[in-house]
């Protein structure tokens, strides 16, 4: 069977590309043929502009980072340090005890300040207290005793010029006017005493202790019975006639 001869154009074999690295180490003109040689340019290009304007954009990095003569990370711990150390409270600061720390027309010292507390007057201070008034003493009780009283009287008689047969006269007059009580009171007319003296205060000329001391009742008895029938007798006989004496 004879050969056809094809028609049209033949198809190129397939030839392997030949990258520009292996070009440079062996000199040797690319086998692509001069058809891929004549076209510069290309995907290869641009991969090449890339990398020439990555590296220099390194390059620039690594000379600012050198002009700073630190790292990247160096020079940001750097940074970082200087932050810390500008914020760092400041360590505690001492002054001497006695300082004084002045402002605006005050003054603070540290030093105890003597205070002496304002003596303080209540209205109750100048007011004058009114005396008060001491209890009246209780008087003494009265003391009865008729032999006593009896016995003072008969030393009395002679005081007034009697003799001692005026003694009887005496004894039966006042036991029937209060038996020789002290406290012998009448109710209906308020005679009181040994001697029944109406009103009873008229005895205090002798003594204020009248109600109670047989002694100054006599006293006085005896001086009213002088003064109004002479004798103890006569007084007797008065009482004998009307009652009373």
């Amino acid at each position: 069977m004879s050969a056809t001869p094809s028609r049209g154009r033949r198809r190129a074999d397939s030839v392997r590309k030949i990258s520009r690295r292996e070009v440079r180490s062996t000199g040797a003109p690319s086998t692509t043929g001069s058809h891929s040689m004549s076209r510069p340019g290309g995907p290869a290009k641009r991969m090449a502009v890339v990398a020439i304007a990555g590296a220099l954009l390194a390059s620039g990095g690594l000379a600012q980072a050198a002009a700073h003569n630190a790292p990247g990370d160096f020079a940001a711990a750097s940074l970082t340090s200087v932050l810390a150390s500008k914020t760092e409270v400041p360590a505690a600061i001492s002054a001497p005890s006695d300082a004084t720390i002045a402002f605006s027309k005050i003054q603070v010292g540290s030093s105890t300040a003597s205070t002496t507390a304002p003596t303080v007057k209540s209205e109750a201070d100048a007011v004058t207290p009114v005396p008060t008034a001491a209890p009246a003493p209780t008087p003494a009780a009265p003391v009865d005793d008729p032999a006593a009283a009896k016995a003072f009287a008969a030393t009395a008689l002679a005081a007034h010029g009697w003799g001692a047969d005026q003694m009887s006269c005496l004894t039966q007059l006042w036991e029937r006017e209060s038996s020789w009580l002290t406290s012998a009171e009448n109710p209906s007319s308020g005679a009181y005493g040994i001697a029944q003296s109406l009103p009873a205060n008229k005895m205090e000329s002798v003594g204020s202790d009248w109600s109670t001391n047989a002694q100054t009742q006599i006293t006085w008895g005896l001086t009213y019975i002088e003064g109004r029938y002479g004798t103890p007798c006569g007084a007797w006989g008065h009482s004998n006639a009307v009652g009373w004496y």
